[in-house]
């Protein structure tokens, strides 16, 4: 028995040296002259962009036009080039993860398997007492080193439960990276497919005006008066917002272009927040507060009775309280409607989100202060249009948007409606999506303004 033992301990631990090797070997060079490319055009996007606007500076002529949409264009063809460097930089990433992902999962089935084997060892062994090692070994020499040996077999089933352990944590790491991988592959591809568009109603208006070159004057003006109809309609244009009715575009712009100074988030972000806001608002509805214990209310439209609209403990006294200063009535005030969710059958979330930015009460007290300092008013209304494109605005800083990373844009968006990143959340992405869709809409109009 003694031979059959350590030889069968040898194999254990054999089997339990650490694999070596499961992270994969990445193509530095490939990946260096990726950056580098990277790099080398963010340089002359930058260069392009200060040049778009000395050209602007120089004042309104046909000839700065046509440089202006000429340098436009080969912006965005840079901004291509950069975007394909990037996305072949994600993809290599993928691929790297993809493999290194297989290599744990292969080393987990390994460790599994060699756990299996000690732990039935190790039963069977838990049979005898030391007594019976003691009766069956050939002499007490052999006798204490089988109980060393069954000594070392349970370190090594310890150790292999805690190689698993580590195993998994790197796997779950390595999934975590390769979601946000492909989570940021889907966005750059999105972000491409605007500047796409983008140049081809930029190469469309600069063949327009080189068309004109020979009627230079007459044909101008017109094209200015053109631009500037066209700026107009836009600027008048209705806005919705949730729970709060419209605006012009013009002055939804102006407030959001206000708050983007003191934020750094660009208007387009905010308004296209807002625009998906108002979507969700037709396709969800609002509530009316009744009950303040239970937190109950009806629906504002069918007056049936509606479940959790707000949370009783954490906002209706902020609600009721901020709305007392406001003068108005709380239980005539709409907010929105809880969404039924569950969990292991039991109700999650509530309703109560307040006005165009959907800010439940609690959280709204806690911009109130930074609300109130950038639109200097007396106390922070969520259903005013200005202090809500503010509160909005704010948020999206807090969540990480920075103008010009659509990535942190796209993500900031997720958040606002799921509290977790894109990758984090199926239904956060979907949001996230939309939004950014929305935003290269909404960006080509305030373009279009700023002519």
């Amino acid at each position: 028995m003694r031979n059959r033992f350590a030889i069968f301990v040898f194999v254990i631990l054999f089997t339990l040296v650490p694999i070596q090797g499961y992270t994969p070997v990445f193509a530095e060079q490939t990946r260096a002259e990726l950056e580098s490319d990277l790099a080398n055009l963010e340089v002359q996007i930058k260069a392009l962009t200060n040049s778009i606007t000395e050209t602007k500076q120089q004042g309104v002529s046909l000839k700065n036009d046509i440089s202006v949409l000429a340098k436009k264009i080969e912006q965005s063809k840079l901004k291509i080039k950069a975007q394909d460097a990037a996305i072949a930089r994600l993809t290599q990433n993928i691929s790297e993860k993809d493999r290194t992902l297989n290599l744990l999962n292969e080393k987990m089935d390994r460790e599994k398997d060699s756990l299996a084997q000690i732990m039935r060892k190790t039963r069977y062994l838990e049979q005898y007492s030391l007594l019976d090692f003691g009766l069956q070994s050939d002499s007490l020499s052999t006798f204490f080193s089988d109980a060393d040996s069954f000594s070392t077999l349970n370190r090594a089933l310890n150790k292999s439960f805690e190689d698993i352990r580590i195993t998994e944590d790197d796997i779950n790491q390595v999934k975590t990276q390769l979601e946000d991988s492909k989570d940021e592959e889907t966005q750059k591809k999105l972000a491409q497919q605007a500047v796409k568009k983008q140049v081809e109603l930029n190469q469309k208006e600069k063949n327009s005006l080189l068309t004109i070159t020979k009627n230079q004057e007459t044909q101008y003006k017109k094209v200015l008066a053109d631009r500037e109809k066209e700026a107009a309609t836009i600027r008048s244009r209705l806005f919705e917002l949730r729970d709060t009715g419209s605006i012009s575009f013009g002055q939804a712009y102006d407030f959001a272009l206000t708050a983007s100074k003191s934020t750094g988030v660009r208007p387009a972000l905010i308004l296209a927040i807002l625009m998906q806001e108002s979507s969700l608002g037709i396709n969800v509805g609002a509530c009316y507060l009744r009950d303040y214990s239970t937190g109950d209310g009806v629906g504002i439209k069918t007056g049936a009775v509606k479940k959790r609209v707000m949370k009783p403990d954490r906002d209706v006294p902020v609600f009721t309280s901020f709305l007392s200063k406001l003068g108005r009535d709380p239980q005539k005030t709409p907010v929105s409607c809880w969404i039924p969710m569950y969990s292991k059958g039991s109700p999650t979330g509530w309703g109560g989100a307040m006005g165009p930015s959907q800010f439940i009460p609690s959280t709204w007290k806690l911009f109130e202060g930074r609300i109130e300092k950038i639109t200097g008013a007396s106390v922070a209304d969520p259903w005013k249009p200005y202090h809500a494109i503010t509160a909005t605005s704010l948020y999206l800083a807090d969540l990480g948007a920075v103008t010009g990373n659509e990535t942190s844009e796209r993500n900031a968006a997720c958040k606002y409606y799921s509290g977790s990143s894109c990758s984090r959340s199926s239904a956060g992405a979907g949001y996230g999506n939309s939004v950014m869709k929305k935003l290269y809409s909404m960006q080509a109009d305030i373009d279009k303004l700023q002519r």
